[in-house]
């Protein structure tokens, strides 16, 4: 009888531990420039959410600009994973970053101009997100390319631990200065945490160079750093055809195809939180500046309490069980949003969104495991970053629908309808995602 695969993998690979994936070359690196990198796009999502409210007092203006914050780039992902391949994921991220920096910068001084309407709004949160892919599917291409297999589990939780620490910080330091200084300050603190991640990965660059590396991190540094390919010695295809190619592959792989259905129904409930919870926090006891200010407490006791779910699901979470754990985090998560988080009360949302953040840090932890184990190497960026964005593009269809429904019933009704899509996130990742590859 032959023993399970996760069997096979701990005799050979014993478990590496968190203190020996932070040794890592490059590791420590990636984490920093990840961090400033999502610091500021965490605080960018809750600064434009409370700006729409405040300057337009419309949850719908606000749901949109969570849609056009989001859709476009999820829409160009395939393209900005061939771009990851061909060109190298250090590069992609720099030239987000910069990218990113100008943009916001561009929407400061428009609003400082008072020239800042809904439709300009639209167009530069547009154009922001083209580029939000290189990032997103660059810093999990990079990853694996420097922990070996044993390790990713471990590698996958501390990333997204100082993700929700992230979603800790963003949140409240978004609020905490939106009420403290203003919009247009806020705004020109965002811009400005872009340029220090360009200037961040500089470090990641000095890491791939430096040392006694083993031949294989050697290799894996110098192809994320220089944008070697698999086939850098023939011809290579068609930029556009590249990204074809990832779409296709992901078609094809009945463990991607089941978590792009499941995934992006969760993550229409979580774009559906997002508009929720400032309206229900305004509707149930806060106004004014100290609204601002607990929409960014209650989103990082979610953050925290999703880092320390992402924390302990890397000890759980092994070869052969990321599916078992996926269905079970998320259908908890759908009991965490209704009825606990819809009681009514500040507490009872707080407890809520910080049992959902548990419950999101493993899904995370299992999805991001299951993926890069049944996703071929040579394919690695573009599937990440097409697999990524096909995951998340429920994202703005539920902010653009949780605007529209917090705004023409009540928060109570709009957490019901983002339970039920959470359970059907849990059943169809039972169904559809393979118990093997």
């Amino acid at each position: 009888m032959t023993p399970p695969q996760g069997s096979v993998d701990s005799a050979v690979n014993p478990a590496v531990t968190y203190r020996q994936v932070l040794a890592s070359r490059n590791v420590p690196q990636l984490l920093l420039a990840a961090s400033l990198s999502r610091l500021a796009h965490g605080m960018l999502l809750f600064v434009i959410v409370l700006y729409a409210l405040a300057e337009f007092d419309s949850a719908s203006v606000a749901g949109m600009c969570g849609f056009f914050l989001t859709l476009p780039g999820f829409l160009i992902s395939p393209v900005a994973g061939a771009v990851l391949d061909r060109f190298g994921a250090l590069r992609a991220v720099a030239l987000d970053t910069a990218a990113s920096g100008l943009i916001i910068g561009a929407i400061a001084v428009f609003s400082l101009a008072d020239r800042l309407a809904p439709v300009v709004l639209y167009v530069l949160l547009a154009l922001f997100s083209l580029t939000s892919p290189l990032t997103d599917g660059g810093i999990r291409t990079l990853f694996p390319q420097f922990v070996p297999d044993s390790a990713y589990d471990r590698a996958n939780a501390l990333d997204l631990s100082t993700y929700s620490v992230i979603e800790v910080g963003g949140p409240l330091v978004a609020g905490t200065l939106f009420a403290a200084l203003g919009a247009n300050p806020t705004l020109i603190t965002v811009a400005a945490m872009y340029g220090l991640a360009g200037l961040s990965l500089a470090l990641l660059r000095t890491g791939t160079s430096t040392g006694a590396a083993t031949a294989a991190e050697a290799t894996a540094a110098g192809a994320a750093s220089e944008g070697a390919t698999a086939d850098a010695a023939g011809p290579r295809p068609h930029l556009l055809r590249s990204a074809w190619e990832g779409v296709v592959y992901l078609l094809r792989n009945a463990t991607l195809r089941g978590l792009a259905v499941s995934y992006s129904l969760f993550q229409v409930s979580y774009g559906m939180l997002v508009l929720i919870v400032p309206v229900a926090i305004a509707r149930w006891g806060t106004e004014g500046d100290a609204s601002s200010r607990w929409v960014g407490v209650v989103w990082a006791v979610a953050g925290l309490c999703g880092g320390m779910g992402a924390l302990v699901a890397g000890k759980l979470v092994r070869a052969g069980v990321e599916r078992r754990y996926l269905v079970g985090a998320t259908a908890l998560a759908a009991v965490a949003i209704y009825p606990l988080s819809a009681l009514g009360s500040l507490v009872a949302l707080t407890v809520g969104l910080a049992a959902f953040g548990l419950m999101e840090g493993t899904v995370n932890v299992s999805l991001l495991s299951l993926r890069q184990r049944r996703t071929d190497p040579g394919w690695l960026g573009r599937i990440m970053t097409v697999s990524i964005s096909v995951n998340l593009i429920g994202f703005p269809i539920g902010t653009a629908a949780g605007g529209f429904l917090v705004g023409a019933t009540s928060p109570q009704n709009a957490l019901a309808v983002a339970a039920v899509l959470t359970v059907a996130s849990a059943l169809c990742a039972r169904l559809f995602v393979p118990k093997e590859a």
